[in-house]
Formats: C-alpha cells, sequence, structure tokens
C-alpha cells in the first residue's frame, strides 16, 4: 500500500464519518480501500498508516461536520 492509498482510504473513512481511530477495524479499513479505489492494507504498518492518516484528517472532517458542510 502506498501512502497515497492509505490517505484516499482514510480521506474515504472520514467522509463517512469514521473519524475514531479506536474504533475503525479491520474490515472498515478494506471496506473503505476497496470503495476507495485504493490498494487494500496488506499488513499491520499498512493500516497503521491508515490510521495515522486518519488521525490528521479527523479534527478537519469534525470542524466541517460542525459547520454543516
Amino acid at each position: 500500500m502506498t501512502a497515497y492509498d492509505a490517505y484516499r482510504t482514510a480521506q474515504f473513512l472520514a467522509a463517512e464519518g469514521r473519524t475514531d481511530t479506536d474504533a475503525v477495524t479491520r474490515t472498515d479499513i478494506d471496506q473503505a480501500a476497496d470503495l476507495a479505489g485504493a490498494g487494500r492494507p496488506e499488513t499491520a504498518t499498512d493500516r497503521h498508516t491508515v490510521l495515522l492518516a486518519l488521525g490528521t484528517l479527523a479534527p478537519a472532517a469534525a470542524r466541517s461536520q460542525d459547520r454543516g458542510l
């Protein structure tokens, strides 16, 4: 999985309101990768990279939802 794939997967999760990195499951990540057209994470490191990206996107997603965007 490339860093770009991890970012696209995290973007999809954030857009769907799945911003709690502690609650996102392996299945959630796999489905988000499929729907985002990104490669699925193959290793624990890949999944961790998705969660790190999601952690950076989560505050922005929360601000957008607060504004009704």
